[in-house]
């Protein structure tokens, strides 16, 4: 992102000993974790076919994707979440939200992690709910206060199998800064997925506007 330049403080777990605690202090399971992965490359490369568009497999991982969140999270205890159109899950007694999310790169110490598709108005907004909290000066300039005291998580899963677990904030479309990075797997153990080089790979998000009779 031009012009971006991220936290020197970012926390990054890569150690196992690390992950799993960082993960269960978040009322999260490595396992889990993987299971998403799993599902996500499946439907994946369901949606590989060339009879599908261009955007089939990325837009399946994305929904089995976020229904084995949902399916894993919600058996700990965590609930449907919806915040300004969002997908994901809210812990219940903790001000934490964790959405799905295809990127290009995971778990890499020298790249960081992008959406493959730009991130909505809405993801923006549930983003900036404890922004001021940690890290003032890159508030982004939309920031209406109106934020939700959350604390968003990413699940982050890139094409060759490397899935991290990330506190992200979200400015112009982009992930503009990382508070921690969670490294569960690099992918080794996982045969890539072809790159159909499409970059249209989730849904987008939007308010949600009631209107009165």
């Amino acid at each position: 992102m031009e012009g971006f330049m991220p936290r020197a403080d970012t926390k990054v777990f890569i150690d196992d000993i690390d992950v799993d605690r960082r993960l269960a202090e978040l009322n999260m399971d490595r396992q889990d974790i993987l299971d998403i992965r799993d599902v996500a490359a499946s439907m994946h490369a369901t949606g590989s076919s060339p009879l599908f568009p261009a955007n089939g497999a990325g837009q399946l991982a994305y929904q089995y994707g976020t229904r084995e969140l949902r399916a894993t999270h919600l058996k700990r205890g965590w609930v449907i979440d919806q915040s300004y159109g969002t997908n994901g899950v809210r812990h219940p007694d903790r001000k934490i939200v964790v959405l799905y999310q295809n990127v290009d790169v995971a778990c890499s110490l020298s790249d960081l992690p992008q959406a493959r598709s730009r991130k909505g108005a809405g993801s923006e907004r549930l983003s900036q709910g404890s922004a001021f909290d940690l890290i003032e000066e890159v508030v982004p300039s939309t920031h209406t206060g109106e934020g939700l005291d959350v604390e968003v998580w990413y699940v982050m899963i890139a094409q060759d199998g490397a899935v991290e677990v990330t506190h992200a904030l979200i400015r112009g479309g982009e992930f503009s800064d990382f508070i921690e990075r969670i490294f569960v797997h690099d992918g080794s153990d996982f045969d890539p997925l072809e790159d159909d080089g499409s970059l249209d790979d989730d849904a987008v998000d939007f308010d949600i506007t009631i209107s009165r009779k």
